[in-house]
C-alpha cells in the first residue's frame, strides 16, 4: 500500500517497510513497523506525527541515539545492531538493538515521549 506519509508498506503483523539510517558512521538497513494487530486497525494519527516528527529530526534523533548508547554502554558502534525502527499506537516510537553481549535480550531505544534506554523486554 502507498501511505501518504510513510511511503510504501506492507502489512505482515503490522506495516513495515525498509529504511536506512546511519549510526556511528556506518548505514544499516531497518525495518521500520509501524503497530497494529489487524490490517483493518490502520494506521494511528499518533504514529502518523511520530513518524513526521522523526523524518524532520532524523539526523538531531540519530545523533541523540548514539549519545544515550554511548551513556549505556561501552563500545556501542560494535555491541549493538539497529534492527527495527517502531512505531506505537500511542505515538511512542524506539529504535530496536539487538544487543551482542546478550543476545537473548535486546535494547530498545526510546525518543519519545522520552529518551531513555530500556531491554526490549521492558519496552515491549
Amino acid at each position: 500500500m502507498l501511505h501518504d506519509i510513510f511511503g510504501e508498506i506492507a502489512f505482515h503483523i503490522g506495516w513495515k517497510a525498509d529504511r536506512e539510517i546511519y549510526l556511528f558512521g556506518k548505514e544499516y538497513s531497518v525495518t521500520m513497523k509501524i503497530q497494529a494487530y489487524f490490517e483493518e486497525d490502520g494506521i494511528t494519527k499518533e504514529q502518523e506525527n511520530a513518524y513526521l516528527a522523526y523524518k524532520e529530526k532524523e539526523a538531531k534523533k540519530l545523533h541523540t541515539i548514539e549519545g544515550l548508547l554511548r551513556d549505556y554502554a561501552d563500545s556501542p558502534e560494535t555491541r549493538f545492531e539497529p534492527k527495527t525502527l517502531f512505531f506505537d499506537r500511542d505515538g511512542s516510537y524506539a529504535l530496536l538493538c539487538d544487543d551482542r553481549e546478550e543476545p537473548d535480550e535486546g535494547i530498545a531505544v526510546c525518543l519519545a515521549p522520552q529518551e531513555v534506554v530500556l531491554s526490549q523486554d521492558e519496552y515491549l
